[in-house]
């Protein structure tokens, strides 16, 4: 008996493949500028009063519209508090902001630091907030990208049409 052929259900697998794969890829990029953003003393990026600003940063990965994934936001401990304002600032500012990016295009990467007062600390105080992440991020895709293609090539390369 002959086997049948099923394009269909192939180009289905691979976009599952191509899915996936792209949304772990931005995923451990989210991961990697919250903690690029978090863990840093505070001579390198801003002291610590409540928390909350270090307690807001978080990112999302998008598909078409909707989450695919999500993390950040833990709470930190600091002398005055202990980042739960934050943490839900970070969560609230992230839910707004993803409204607006979610049309854009089919996958989107955000990460927000919550805090109404972020933007000043990075200008007014001269401090790094999301800056040196963004600009370390945007230098890191061409490689992430690289590996992506590679990987979706080697299991798309795995499927059969049959």
């Amino acid at each position: 008996m002959a086997k049948r052929i099923d394009p269909a259900g192939y180009v289905v697998k691979c976009n599952e493949i191509i899915k996936r794969l792209t949304i772990r890829a931005l995923s451990e990029l989210g991961e990697q500028c919250v903690t690029k953003i978090r863990d840093r003393a505070g001579d390198k990026s801003w002291y610590d009063h409540t928390g909350n600003l270090r307690s807001s940063v978080g990112y999302i990965v998008l598909y078409e519209g909707k989450e695919a994934q999500r993390g950040g936001f833990m709470p930190t401990s600091a002398p005055e508090g202990n980042g739960s304002k934050g943490k839900q600032e970070g969560q609230n500012y992230l839910e707004e902001t993803s409204k607006t990016v979610a049309e854009s295009s089919d996958f989107s990467l955000v990460v927000v630091a919550g805090m109404n007062y972020a933007g000043v600390v990075e200008a007014m105080d001269n401090k790094d907030v999301l800056a040196s992440a963004e600009l370390w991020a945007r230098g890191k895709w061409p490689e992430i990208e690289r590996k992506l293609k590679t990987k979706i090539e080697e299991e798309i390369d795995k499927l059969e049409i049959f």
